[in-house]
Protein backbone atom coordinates (compact mmCIF):
# COMPACT_ATOMS: atom_id res chain seq x y z
CA UNK A 1 0.00 0.00 0.00
CA UNK A 2 1.29 3.49 -0.62
CA UNK A 3 1.44 5.95 2.37
CA UNK A 4 -1.49 8.67 1.21
CA UNK A 5 -3.59 5.48 0.99
CA UNK A 6 -2.23 4.33 4.31
CA UNK A 7 -2.96 8.00 5.54
CA UNK A 8 -6.02 8.04 3.93
CA UNK A 9 -7.59 5.34 5.85
CA UNK A 10 -5.87 6.01 8.90
CA UNK A 11 -8.32 9.31 8.98
CA UNK A 12 -11.19 6.89 8.42
CA UNK A 13 -10.16 4.25 10.89
CA UNK A 14 -9.42 6.66 14.05
CA UNK A 15 -8.20 10.52 13.27
CA UNK A 16 -12.55 10.27 12.57
CA UNK A 17 -13.15 9.00 15.53
CA UNK A 18 -11.01 11.46 17.34
CA UNK A 19 -12.74 14.61 16.03
CA UNK A 20 -16.25 13.18 16.22
CA UNK A 21 -15.54 13.19 19.91
CA UNK A 22 -13.10 17.28 19.67
CA UNK A 23 -14.71 18.60 16.86
CA UNK A 24 -11.88 21.73 17.32
CA UNK A 25 -9.12 18.91 17.04
CA UNK A 26 -6.08 20.29 14.71
CA UNK A 27 -4.80 18.02 12.34
CA UNK A 28 -1.25 18.78 11.00
CA UNK A 29 0.38 16.51 8.43
CA UNK A 30 4.55 16.72 8.48
CA UNK A 31 4.49 18.82 11.59
CA UNK A 32 8.42 19.46 12.09
CA UNK A 33 9.90 18.30 15.56
CA UNK A 34 13.21 18.87 17.50
CA UNK A 35 13.90 22.28 15.63
CA UNK A 36 12.61 20.30 12.12
CA UNK A 37 15.52 17.02 12.81
CA UNK A 38 12.44 15.00 11.97
CA UNK A 39 8.61 15.18 10.79
CA UNK A 40 5.86 13.26 12.58
CA UNK A 41 3.15 12.00 9.69
CA UNK A 42 0.34 12.89 11.89
CA UNK A 43 -0.51 15.15 14.62
CA UNK A 44 -3.65 15.55 16.27
CA UNK A 45 -3.72 18.30 19.03
CA UNK A 46 -6.60 18.86 21.25
CA UNK A 47 -6.48 18.04 25.03
CA UNK A 48 -4.08 15.59 24.09
CA UNK A 49 -1.12 15.88 21.27
CA UNK A 50 -1.08 12.87 19.39
CA UNK A 51 1.12 11.59 16.86
CA UNK A 52 1.40 9.08 14.24
CA UNK A 53 3.81 7.23 12.40
CA UNK A 54 3.31 5.49 8.97
CA UNK A 55 5.60 2.69 7.54
CA UNK A 56 4.42 1.40 4.38
CA UNK A 57 5.36 -1.80 2.55
CA UNK A 58 8.16 0.47 0.80
CA UNK A 59 9.54 2.18 3.75
CA UNK A 60 12.23 0.22 6.18
CA UNK A 61 12.30 0.99 9.85
CA UNK A 62 15.84 1.94 9.80
CA UNK A 63 15.42 5.29 11.61
CA UNK A 64 12.50 4.40 13.86
CA UNK A 65 14.45 3.74 16.83
CA UNK A 66 15.58 7.64 16.54
CA UNK A 67 12.51 8.42 16.11
CA UNK A 68 10.76 6.74 18.51
CA UNK A 69 12.79 8.40 21.16
CA UNK A 70 12.52 11.82 19.81
CA UNK A 71 8.60 11.32 19.66
CA UNK A 72 8.28 10.19 22.84
CA UNK A 73 9.81 13.17 24.33
CA UNK A 74 6.72 15.28 22.87
CA UNK A 75 3.93 12.98 22.40
CA UNK A 76 1.16 12.72 24.85
CA UNK A 77 0.16 9.62 22.75
CA UNK A 78 1.81 7.89 19.77
CA UNK A 79 0.62 5.36 17.75
CA UNK A 80 2.62 3.40 14.45
CA UNK A 81 0.65 2.35 12.00
CA UNK A 82 2.82 -0.04 9.90
CA UNK A 83 2.58 -2.47 7.22
CA UNK A 84 2.17 -5.96 8.35
CA UNK A 85 5.27 -7.26 6.77
CA UNK A 86 7.16 -4.33 9.64
CA UNK A 87 5.05 -5.41 12.93
CA UNK A 88 7.24 -8.59 13.75
CA UNK A 89 10.37 -5.84 14.01
CA UNK A 90 8.39 -2.82 14.94
CA UNK A 91 7.44 -4.51 18.29
CA UNK A 92 11.13 -5.19 19.20
CA UNK A 93 11.63 -1.13 18.95
CA UNK A 94 8.69 1.08 19.79
CA UNK A 95 8.16 1.28 23.69
CA UNK A 96 5.17 -1.05 25.18
CA UNK A 97 2.79 2.52 25.57
CA UNK A 98 2.57 3.37 21.84
CA UNK A 99 -0.31 2.29 19.92
CA UNK A 100 0.22 -0.20 17.21
CA UNK A 101 -1.99 -1.05 13.79
CA UNK A 102 -0.95 -3.11 11.68
CA UNK A 103 -2.24 -2.55 7.87
CA UNK A 104 -2.62 -5.20 5.05
CA UNK A 105 -4.52 -5.23 1.67
CA UNK A 106 -7.79 -6.70 1.00
CA UNK A 107 -8.90 -6.16 -2.91
CA UNK A 108 -6.28 -3.45 -3.74
CA UNK A 109 -7.36 -1.56 -0.37
CA UNK A 110 -6.00 -0.70 2.98
CA UNK A 111 -7.26 -2.62 6.28
CA UNK A 112 -6.31 -1.62 9.47
CA UNK A 113 -6.42 -3.84 12.30
CA UNK A 114 -5.47 -1.97 15.81
CA UNK A 115 -3.19 -4.45 17.65
CA UNK A 116 -3.07 -2.44 20.87
CA UNK A 117 -4.07 0.71 22.27
CA UNK A 118 -1.96 4.35 22.75
CA UNK A 119 -1.32 5.00 26.10
CA UNK A 120 -0.72 8.33 28.27
CA UNK A 121 3.27 8.73 27.92
CA UNK A 122 4.13 10.16 31.71
CA UNK A 123 7.63 11.52 30.46
CA UNK A 124 7.05 14.61 28.20
CA UNK A 125 9.65 16.71 27.99
CA UNK A 126 8.29 20.36 28.22
CA UNK A 127 11.00 21.97 26.49
CA UNK A 128 11.32 19.53 23.62
CA UNK A 129 7.70 20.28 23.56
CA UNK A 130 8.48 23.92 23.99
CA UNK A 131 10.55 23.61 20.68
CA UNK A 132 6.87 23.46 18.45
CA UNK A 133 6.78 27.01 18.86
CA UNK A 134 8.29 29.04 16.71
CA UNK A 135 10.12 32.02 18.45
CA UNK A 136 7.90 35.11 17.86
CA UNK A 137 5.29 32.72 19.02
CA UNK A 138 6.90 31.88 22.29
CA UNK A 139 7.77 35.37 23.06
CA UNK A 140 4.02 36.00 22.52
CA UNK A 141 2.88 33.64 25.44
CA UNK A 142 6.04 34.92 27.68
CA UNK A 143 4.50 38.25 26.79
CA UNK A 144 1.06 36.98 28.09
CA UNK A 145 2.12 36.09 31.27
CA UNK A 146 4.26 39.53 31.80
CA UNK A 147 7.70 36.84 32.02
CA UNK A 148 9.27 38.77 28.63
CA UNK A 149 11.52 40.96 30.86
CA UNK A 150 14.97 40.42 29.77
CA UNK A 151 14.96 37.69 27.14
CA UNK A 152 13.02 39.13 23.93
CA UNK A 153 16.78 39.45 22.05
CA UNK A 154 17.89 35.85 24.00
CA UNK A 155 18.46 32.83 21.46
CA UNK A 156 15.14 30.44 21.00
CA UNK A 157 16.58 28.05 23.00
CA UNK A 158 16.37 30.25 25.74
CA UNK A 159 13.05 31.15 25.17
CA UNK A 160 12.12 27.74 25.09
CA UNK A 161 14.39 26.72 28.26
CA UNK A 162 11.56 29.64 30.34
CA UNK A 163 8.43 28.51 28.66
CA UNK A 164 9.36 24.79 30.05
CA UNK A 165 10.18 26.05 33.15
CA UNK A 166 7.27 28.60 34.04
CA UNK A 167 4.61 26.71 32.11
CA UNK A 168 2.51 23.55 33.41
CA UNK A 169 2.52 20.64 30.81
CA UNK A 170 -1.40 21.50 30.45
CA UNK A 171 -0.45 25.23 30.21
CA UNK A 172 2.10 24.51 27.32
CA UNK A 173 -0.21 21.98 25.82
CA UNK A 174 -3.05 24.69 25.43
CA UNK A 175 -0.53 27.62 24.16
CA UNK A 176 0.72 24.90 21.18
CA UNK A 177 -2.98 24.33 20.10
CA UNK A 178 -3.68 27.84 19.82
CA UNK A 179 -0.77 29.16 18.68
CA UNK A 180 -0.53 26.26 15.80
CA UNK A 181 -4.44 26.97 14.63
CA UNK A 182 -3.17 30.45 14.39
CA UNK A 183 -0.67 30.00 11.69
CA UNK A 184 -3.05 31.06 8.96
CA UNK A 185 -0.72 30.03 6.18
CA UNK A 186 -1.13 26.30 7.01
CA UNK A 187 -4.97 25.82 6.77
CA UNK A 188 -5.80 23.51 4.09
CA UNK A 189 -8.96 21.29 3.34
CA UNK A 190 -8.99 18.72 5.85
CA UNK A 191 -8.65 15.36 4.03
CA UNK A 192 -5.33 14.10 3.49
CA UNK A 193 -2.86 15.02 0.95
CA UNK A 194 0.22 13.95 -0.48
CA UNK A 195 3.49 14.14 1.17
CA UNK A 196 5.13 18.11 1.43
CA UNK A 197 8.58 18.18 2.05
CA UNK A 198 9.29 21.92 3.00
CA UNK A 199 6.30 22.30 5.59
CA UNK A 200 4.00 21.92 8.05
CA UNK A 201 0.45 21.90 7.13
CA UNK A 202 -2.80 22.11 9.27
CA UNK A 203 -6.24 21.90 9.34
CA UNK A 204 -9.21 22.20 11.87
CA UNK A 205 -11.15 19.12 11.73
CA UNK A 206 -15.43 19.75 11.53
CA UNK A 207 -18.09 17.29 11.50
CA UNK A 208 -19.28 15.86 8.10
Amino acid sequence: MRELEVREALYNFEIRKITEREPLSLIIDELGVMEGAYRIDLAVINSKIRGYEIKSAADNLDRLAAQQASYSMIFDQMTLVADAKHVPEAVKIVPGWWGLISVSSEGGRPVLNEIWPSRQNVNVDKFALAQLLWRPEALDVLKERGLDWGVRTKARRFIWEVIARELSHEELRAVIAKKLAARADWRKPDRPRKRRKKSGHARRSRRR
